[in-house]
């Protein structure tokens, strides 16, 4: 399960390398698959909830006023864990 995204910007928005500004909710047991991207940049901001971001070989705990960001090429996975959602806002940046 990958949550729930609401997507306020698209890259065909903007002329800028922002690719997407979005809002997710996770729920206890949403996650996404481990990935990467080759040219795109990631950062989030955690407004509620508890988690855990694996960001290449660091498990970074996850809670309200958390700052994460993923450097181009670099293998991530994202899961909710608690009761309560896990509630973040994101935004990507095109590299390339």
């Amino acid at each position: 399960m990958q949550g729930s995204k609401k997507v306020f910007l698209r890259n065909s928005d903007t002329p800028t390398n922002l690719t997407q500004v979005a809002h997710g909710t996770f729920r206890a047991a949403d996650y996404c698959e481990l990935h990467s991207h080759a040219t795109m940049e990631e950062v989030f901001f955690f407004m509620s909830g508890k988690g855990i971001y694996t960001v290449g070989d660091q498990q970074i705990p996850l809670e309200k006023g958390v700052f994460v960001r993923i450097p181009a090429g670099v293998s991530h996975r994202l899961e909710a864990v608690g009761d309560e959602p896990l509630e973040y806002v994101y935004f990507g940046v095109a590299t390339e």
